[in-house]
């Protein structure tokens, strides 16, 4: 059967709108009279739904595990059932972003924002895997942001369903652009570490703007997926620090043994850097804050709704699927920027007819004003201010007049005339005299001063702190000092490869203090013991090799002669020992 192109009703849900069209079906935004709720409906395509012996029952065993879902990161399923012999599912409705929209808007998110959004989505993803479901399609168009700033993973369990008849041409390129390399290689082994591979490449778009991987076809990108590493981030954008470059290059290893084995060892592992990049937050500020930049995420919409407001569009952007849902709303009255013209225009009439009474009000009072050539009085403590209401730079009444019989002060005073500004030049109607001179501009307030903020940094080892190429203290266990609130500092000890930046936090009042990260070791082997082993541009010779290090990320090159023949990313934790295969 052919899925109708207009609905009033779907079982028990009323048809409000179609709102979009995806690979492997059409979306509707619904109503439920019984629970008294909006919902979205996707209905499948009709070459799905006729495919009873294959496709029929896979669907109905992805849908019932995914509606086992329910987590505050998983777009939550209602319902699934048949319509005409049409396959349907009903879902919360949801309204926001998706992300691949968000990538490019503005205002741009934060690296703190990016590593939330993804720590949230490997949230989703680790518990999908714990209850037996793989995505196996995590792409921004399947990530979407809330208004609240929360994320939702949607479409759980249907790219596995998708077949040649079924998927779009560039709904494939797309995918493809996110698939593991055993998901493109016809691997039957395809665990949760797909959903990872997949998850790094949405990353490593969010910080860089464009994808590790990249083709004029799907098949020039699945070749660079199953043969080429990914072009190291940090020389895409080389302002990240070397933890994230060091989990997004992890997430993206070939060999799934090699990467975040699960998704909540990734999340944990972005949590833990995002802490890193505000040393002073503690870990309950950090868990109340989800996500850093949500009044962002709020005025963006506003904005959003505003500008389809003007276009003739309608207001919240909501997403229910892969597809974009567009809800629609009343039509709008006149645009608020428009409503004050009215009254406005009438005020400035108001204004000039007032202003226009007293300018010849005045001149029909008062005595002729002094030409040029006799300097007009300028108004002291003993002369009469000029009159409310009145540009401070006019005459009072006449300089004579003024002088001889000062009127007592209105209520509200204008400033009187700068001591380098006379009546004369001043007033309107009157030649400028070639010797006047202009008020003084008033000068720039001085820039804010930031607070000096006592410093102390310990470790288990000798390291030295640098401000830029200048020592401010030689390398010792413990370090004093006060420094401005904001200040970057690096933190080195060459013999554990220490490197680290740290950001002054604190005031005046609230000392800043920061512990070293602990010592671990790394264990490199690889069967080409003639090569070197280098990390940070250092030889450290030739595998296998032991290395006592700082805790944190690394990159560790194999360099064969003046070839690099494989590089791998490694995070190690104090007190352990990482071992990191080089093959």
């Amino acid at each position: 059967m052919t899925a109708p192109q207009k609905l009033e009703k779907i079982g028990r849900y009323q048809v409000l709108e179609r709102v979009g069209k995806g690979g492997m079906g059409v979306l509707y935004r619904g109503f439920d009279p019984v629970l008294d709720r909006e919902v979205a409906i996707k209905l499948m395509h009709a070459d799905f739904s006729e495919d009873t012996e294959q496709m029929r029952p896979r669907f109905y065993r992805e849908a019932r595990a995914a509606a086992k879902l329910q987590h505050r990161n998983i777009v939550t399923i209602f319902e699934f059932a048949e319509e005409l012999n049409v396959p349907y599912i009903v879902m919360e409705f949801l309204r926001g972003t998706p992300l691949g929209a968000r990538i490019k808007a503005q205002p741009a998110l934060t690296l703190d924002d990016k590593l939330n959004v993804i720590a949230q989505l490997c949230d989703g993803l680790s518990y999908a895997h714990e209850q037996g479901v793989v995505h196996r399609d995590v792409k921004p168009d399947n990530i979407f942001l809330l208004e609240d700033g929360s994320v939702k993973l949607l479409d759980f369990g249907i790219a596995k369903l998708t077949s040649s008849t079924l998927t779009r041409q560039g709904d494939v390129l797309g995918s493809a652009s996110y698939m593991s390399p055993e998901q493109v290689g016809g691997s039957e082994s395809v665990d949760g570490r797909a959903d990872i591979f997949s998850t790094g490449v949405v990353l490593y778009e969010l910080l860089s703007g464009r994808k590790p991987f990249e083709g004029d076809s799907p098949t020039a990108v699945i070749v660079k997926i199953l043969k080429d590493e990914p072009t190291p981030i940090e020389t895409v954008t080389t302002d990240l620090p070397a933890e994230v470059v060091a989990a997004v290059m992890k997430a993206l290893s070939k060999d799934p043994a090699e990467r975040f084995q699960t998704a909540d060892a990734m999340s944990r592992e972005l949590q833990n850097i995002r802490k890193g990049l505000h040393p002073s937050a503690s870990k309950a500020q950090m868990d109340e804050t989800r996500f850093a930049s949500t009044q962002v995420m709020r005025a963006l919409h506003e904005d959003l709704k505003k500008a389809r407001a003007f276009g003739g569009q309608t207001g919240n952007e909501t997403l229910a699927g892969p597809t974009r849902a567009v809800t629609p709303e009343p039509p709008a009255p006149a645009p608020p920027a428009r409503n004050w013209l009215i009254p406005a225009i009438g005020a400035a009439v108001v204004v000039l007819g007032a202003g226009g009474y007293l300018v010849f009000s005045s001149r029909g009072s008062v005595a002729p004003p002094a030409t040029a050539s006799a300097p007009a009085a300028v108004p002291t403590p003993a002369t009469a201010p000029p009159a409310a209401g009145a540009s401070p730079t006019a005459p009072a009444a006449g300089a004579a007049t003024a002088a001889a019989a000062p009127a007592p002060p209105p209520a509200e005073q204008a400033p009187p005339l700068p001591a380098t500004a006379t009546a004369a030049t001043a007033s309107p109607g009157l030649p400028a005299r070639a010797d006047a001179k202009r008020p003084a501009s008033p000068a720039p307030p001085p820039p804010p001063v930031a607070a000096m903020v006592s410093v102390t940094l310990n470790g288990n080892y000798p390291f030295e702190v640098m401000d830029g190429a200048r020592s401010i203290s030689a390398a010792a266990t413990s370090h004093q000092f006060k420094q401005p609130a904001g200040k970057a500092l690096q933190i080195r000890a060459a013999q554990y490869l220490l490197n680290q930046t740290v950001r002054v936090e604190g005031t005046a009042n609230q000392p800043f203090e920061f512990t070293a990260p602990g010592l671990a070791k790394l264990d490199i082997r690889s069967p080409q013991e003639t090569c070197d082993i280098v990390i940070a541009g250092r030889k450290l010779g030739n595998p296998p090799l032991v290395q006592e290090v700082a805790a944190g990320s690394y990159k560790i090159d194999l360099v064969c002669g003046t070839e690099t023949v494989k590089t791998q990313y490694t995070t190690v934790r104090a007190g352990s020992t990482s071992m990191v295969p080089l093959r």
